[in-house]
């Protein structure tokens, strides 16, 4: 009887992997880019805020808020800025600043360093 039982279960799994509908390798979107950007939400609450505190006080944001406001840039405030997570141990960090001709314009830096800007949206 055990060995009858033993023989069932192992059809019955066999049968599940092989004539199961679906596939794993069917199941990836054919549009899917793979690089998971698609996913991304800006943080929100306390974890943000303490990055945006972090950051606004760091020297590398100081300097370069001097840089831009020499260049007649006006900061947006705090609570303009994106905190991103796109992966363990990388923070991204959008700060955004308004130029002298009124566009507005996205700073980046990740993990505390500034890295480049681009036209905010």
């Amino acid at each position: 009887m055990r060995k009858l039982f033993t023989l069932l279960s192992g059809c019955i799994i066999a049968f599940s992997l092989f004539a199961w509908t679906g596939s794993p390798v069917k199941a990836a979107d054919e549009h899917d880019d793979g690089c998971g950007c698609h996913e991304l939400k800006p943080l929100q609450g306390s974890e943000r805020n303490k990055i945006v505190a972090k950051l606004i006080s760091s020297e590398a944001f100081k300097v370069k808020k001097m840089e831009l406001k020499k260049a007649g840039y006006s900061w947006n405030g705090a609570r303009e800025i994106e905190v991103i997570i796109p992966a363990e141990g990388i923070t991204m960090v959008g700060v955004s600043f308004t130029n002298s001709k009124g566009a507005v314009e996205i700073f980046v830096f990740i993990n505390g360093m500034f890295v480049g800007n681009s036209p905010g949206e």
